[in-house]
């Protein structure tokens, strides 16, 4: 029992530590979808290249934030690994581990923690294109008032950069599924666990090359010829030809 219980505090710690790392992309996945409602939701429900261009844009500049957050995230939480492994190897071979107060290990680089993180980020994404489609004929139907109203604001306030376009193609006549707006979801799952990894890797590749400059100019330093300092003794200097 106390075994499953330290093994659940683990799963907590790790879950609201991912979490947290979610947190500063996932606002801006709903700024997103609410900046995209009001500029394309207005009385002409009809799909037009105006709509097209500001869901791509909405989309491409979230993205591309996302990608920039999970590539600090992966540099940072590499040199949370590192720290971790110098921890551990002290405690292995001295007995006692070297103590690093900023280390948390639910913070240490997991390759797989990337794409985690990103499906924290496509939560509303998920929730929303599941009651959307589950509820496809009401919302196509007209909306008057009650629950499937409020569902829908609620799903265009966080995620209609996902939700908008299907709403569109399906008030212009165009039927369309929208639980292909689950496809959305992968956008912040990929970028994400990607740039995690190219973020840590580009951090150990830097963290290699500091090391390398700085064995380097120690191995310099070893080799460089030393001048003697003869102090201001009488008879110390040598003799200087005429």
């Amino acid at each position: 029992m106390a075994q499953i219980k330290t093994t659940l505090k683990k799963i907590g710690r790790y879950a609201w530590e991912m979490f947290k790392d979610a947190l500063p992309a996932l606002f801006m996945y709903l700024c997103a979808g609410t900046i995209l409602m009001l500029l394309t939701l207005k009385e002409d429900l009809t799909w037009d290249n105006t709509k097209l261009l500001w869901t791509i844009v909405c989309i491409v500049a979230v993205a591309a934030y996302n990608a920039l957050i999970a590539w600090a995230c992966g540099g940072s939480q590499f040199e949370m690994l590192v720290s971790g492994n110098i921890k551990r190897v002290t405690a292995e071979k001295y007995g006692s581990g070297y103590k690093i107060s900023t280390h948390k290990e639910a913070k240490e680089y997991r390759e797989w923690k990337g794409f985690v993180i990103g499906a924290y980020m496509a939560i509303f994404t998920i929730i929303f294109g599941i009651l959307f489609g589950c509820n496809q004929a009401k919302i196509d139907g007209g909306l008057n008032g009650g629950a499937i109203s409020v569902i829908v604001l609620l799903g265009f306030l966080l995620s209609g950069w996902s939700l908008l376009p299907l709403y569109f193609a399906n008030a212009s006549g165009v039927a369309v599924s929208y639980f292909l707006s689950l496809l959305f979801a992968l956008i912040p799952i990929v970028v994400t666990g990607v740039l995690y990894i190219v973020g840590a890797y580009a951090r150990r590749a830097k963290t290699i090359r500091q090391q390398e400059l700085a064995d380097k100019a120690a191995a310099a330093e070893q080799t460089k010829e030393k001048k003697i300092n003869y102090g201001g003794l009488p008879g110390t200097k040598p003799k200087k030809r005429k």
